[in-house]
């Protein structure tokens, strides 16, 4: 990931689920640290289904991302100027071409 950043690619880190939480809540803080939080994208993959399991496998909640981790990540330090960037601002810089 950090090479990436360091090459100015965006980062996207998308799988967010409940297993992963620690993994990617790292990931993001190293990101940070490095000074990278700018080029940070984050999603989840929710409902799922899986064929073959019973009930179709166990459901990952839409609402993980906001229910899970991110007070995962306040918990590590993240502050909410921070949860802004990784929310709202690099999504529209993204989206908007202009980065």
């Amino acid at each position: 990931h950090l090479r990436a950043a360091r090459a100015g690619a965006w980062v996207e880190l998308d799988g967010i689920a409940e297993d992963s939480r620690d993994t990617h809540v790292t990931a993001v803080m190293d990101l940070a640290h490095a000074g990278y939080l700018e080029r940070v994208l984050i999603s989840q993959d929710a409902g799922w289904y899986h064929v073959g399991e019973p009930a179709g496998g166990r459901f990952r909640p839409y609402t993980f991302l906001f229910d899970g981790f991110l007070p995962a990540l306040r918990r590590a330090g993240f502050g909410e100027a921070d949860v802004r960037t990784l929310l709202v601002d690099n999504p529209a810089r993204l989206l908007s071409g202009l980065d």
